[in-house]
């Protein structure tokens, strides 16, 4: 069943209560609609930092994800086909919140590190394969990937 909904401004908060209570509960294609007040939206706080996540050295470079991959799917698909990651990370871009197209894995060790890769490397994500390889200090011409993980909380200097 399709859950519609829709946002009427009024001009005056007189106007707005006369229409809730003329059309609250009333009956409009063979539904009851719900006519009330809109609540604020309050976004849900970000939960802190875990501080027994810990990023390591052994830090890989993943690019070509599509637009919509957020760090979760990152790390689901990672645990799915190879292993659970320290971290997995997905880079979004200034205020606009839109994805980097790259992201970050973290592994305990560095065998791990070259097993994914050797493992993950060209499988698809969301219908886009990876491209994996060590992390560098510079990902891109348009600023360093310090500038980038800076965005992230809790992240150790050791990675810049």
């Amino acid at each position: 069943m399709l859950r519609g909904f829709a946002f009427v401004t009024m001009a005056s908060g007189e106007e707005a209560q006369a229409v809730i209570e003329k059309f609250h509960s009333h009956e409009v294609l063979d539904r009851t609609i719900r006519v009330e007040f809109a609540k604020q939206f309050k976004k849900p706080s970000p939960p802190p930092p875990n501080p027994q996540i810990v990023e390591t050295r052994y830090k890989l470079y993943v690019s070509n994800l599509g637009w919509k991959v957020r760090s979760s799917h990152l790390r689901d698909f990672v645990s799915e086909n190879f292993k659970v990651p320290v971290s997995a990370r997905v880079v979004f871009s200034g205020p606009s919140g839109k994805s980097g197209g790259y992201g970050f894995l973290s592994f305990a060790t560095k065998e791990e590190a070259e097993s994914a890769v050797s493992s993950l490397n060209g499988k698809e994500l969301m219908g886009r394969p990876l491209n994996l390889k060590f992390s560098e200090k510079n990902v891109s011409n348009s600023g360093s990937q310090k500038d980038e993980e800076e965005k992230f909380e809790g992240q150790p200097e050791e990675f810049a």
